[in-house]
């Protein structure tokens, strides 16, 4: 997963007011709801120092997400005035959080946006026709996202119909356009769903490349609620505990250097050290994570080990105290690493923390440990 979309939070320089709410519209009276929920976290802001224009303009977006349906949340980041990051949670927070701090935890927003595939959902049904036309007619709706963030933040839907007599025309002219806009998207796979044997007439027209990506549903998900995307559920249940190819992938090589003892390292007080020297290619997570220490750096950011003063300061590190999963997935957009998240299940790290390196150096484990405060 390309974390490249965290960056602009950390150009500001902060300080940071960062908020997750609960912005779901299942409520009796959603609007008086969530006027409360803004008011309690632009409070809370406030006790912590946060100045009055950057309150101002979180609580502006906060909550502005009128067109969405369902359950979902919203994470929100401002910076000296102004409204640095705001992105739809496909969950909502356990509850709501806000926090006045110098380093932003992004790590909650990152880990709802993996596994982050890249998808085309396609649905094949009837659709009633005026007399004196024929009785049924088809339609093929279909659209692109990236699982799971586009389920509240969907890309257009695309419609295409015609007389139910011209679906053996129509099927292939169909298949077309999806293919077209699978492969403009990059899309990994394409999941089909809608009535049984006109969709098996859609598949039948696909290539051969698409056959072997296919995944198909008997679920319809047409029409999608209001700001949601197409066939959600048939998603959810599509993509769960998969990973990206690409991310497939990095966690057998991670599997496999790990066993070899190089070009791989575990647990927080390694990772740091990866971090700090620009050699992580790959962050990997183990979830559900749970990083209750807090890491300490000098508060110049300069190295305090004579032997280390050859390597480049804590640029991406660098602040004097502040929770470990928010230095963490810092330290990795800012050194442009990836993310791999991954179910305890189907790997097991230590401190819920691996990576890839990008070449191997030397390990002054000792010299780190020092640098984590419990």
């Amino acid at each position: 997963m390309d974390l490249a979309f965290l960056n602009a939070v950390y150009a500001s320089g902060g300080p940071y007011a960062c908020a997750y709410l609960d912005t779901s519209r299942d409520a009796e009276e959603p609007e008086q709801v969530l006027a409360l929920r803004r008011q309690q976290v632009c409070e809370a802001l406030v006790e912590q120092g946060a100045d009055g224009a950057t309150v101002e303009a979180l609580a502006a977006v906060a909550g502005g997400d009128q067109e969405i349906a369902g359950r979902h949340g919203q994470a929100i980041v401002a910076s000296r005035g102004r409204v640095v990051l705001t992105v739809e949670l496909p969950e909502p927070p356990a509850h709501d959080e806000a926090e006045f701090t110098p380093l932003p935890d992004l790590m909650p927003l990152a880990l709802q946006h993996a596994p982050d595939i890249c998808y085309v959902a396609a649905t094949v049904h009837s659709t009633p026709r005026p007399r004196p036309e024929p009785p049924d007619g088809w339609e093929v709706a279909f659209q692109a996202g990236t699982w799971p963030s586009s389920a509240v933040a969907p890309g257009a839907c695309h419609l295409m119909s015609g007389p139910a007599a011209g679906w053996a025309d129509g099927a292939g002219l169909a298949a077309a356009r999806i293919a077209e806009l699978a492969c403009r998207t990059d899309a990994e796979t394409i999941v089909l769903g809608g009535i049984t044997r006109a969709r098996n007439a859609l598949a039948d027209h696909l290539a051969e490349r698409w056959r072997k990506r296919l995944v198909t549903s008997g679920g319809n998900g047409y029409p999608a609620p209001p700001g949601r995307a197409l066939m959600e559920r048939e998603l959810t249940e599509a993509f769960q505990g998969q990973l990206r190819i690409a991310d497939r992938a990095r966690l057998d090589l991670f599997r496999a250097r790990r066993t070899s003892r190089h070009g791989a390292v575990e647990g927080l007080c390694s990772v740091v050290a990866a971090l700090r020297r620009s050699q992580v290619s790959s962050l990997l997570l183990s979830v559900p994570l749970d990083l209750a220490m807090r890491l300490h750096v000098d508060a110049g950011g300069a190295p305090l080990d004579p032997c280390d003063a050859a390597l480049a300061p804590y640029g991406a590190l660098g602040f004097r105290i502040g929770p470990a999963p928010a230095a963490v997935i810092r330290a990795a957009v800012r050194t442009g690493a990836g993310l791999v998240v991954v179910p305890e299940q189907q790997l097991s790290l230590a401190d819920g923390l691996g990576a890839l390196l990008r070449y191997a150096g030397p390990e002054r484990t000792p010299y780190f440990a020092r640098l984590l405060r419990l």
